[in-house]
């Protein structure tokens, strides 16, 4: 099939227990229930956004990752370096089924798209946009060595804090 040979092509990162690879269509109905679980979003929603990070990989030549256990290749979450339509810049992001959050999946899987993206676009290049009251995700990218930029955080909301990730922590 096409579809296979195209994804072979996209990188794979692999970690002490998580394997990052190419999304595929089969990782959709854990996509929906991760957005609905997160933003409350539609089926139909979940698919415009699924095929719009997929495509990410086709347009800028980075893009969404679905997160499997190495034992297991069932998707347990995914994490994207990617821009969205009205992003200033590169970002780094994920997602994780409830019963997949709080096992350091996401600070482990984080950290191999954040070394990925020092590969890919240099340090100092993506960022991760995170509201202020978004306590979890302002400590992981912390965790991951990310700095604020009151540069960049002025062009948003007095709430949204941006991370970049300008090297990687010792």
């Amino acid at each position: 099939m096409a579809a296979a040979q195209y994804r072979a092509a996209l990188p794979v990162l692999e970690t002490e227990r998580l394997v990052l690879r190419a999304p595929r269509l089969e990782d959709l109905p854990i996509w929906t229930t991760v957005c609905r679980e997160s933003f409350d979003s539609s089926e139909e929603e979940a698919w415009t956004e699924f095929s719009f990070y997929t495509s990410g990989w086709f347009l800028h030549g980075h893009g969404l990752f679905t997160v499997t256990q190495k034992d297991d290749d069932q998707a347990i979450g995914f994490v994207i370096l990617g821009l969205e339509w009205d992003d200033h810049e590169p970002e780094l992001g994920y997602l994780f089924s409830a019963e997949h959050r709080r096992q350091g999946y996401a600070t482990e899987a984080c950290t191999a798209v954040r070394d990925f993206g020092f590969d890919l676009l240099g340090p100092g290049q993506f960022v991760s946009y995170v509201s202020q009251s978004n306590t979890r995700s302002n400590a992981l990218a912390q965790r991951l060595g990310a700095s604020r930029d009151a540069a960049a955080e002025s062009a948003f909301d007095a709430d949204q804090h941006v991370w970049r990730y300008s090297e990687v922590s010792s």
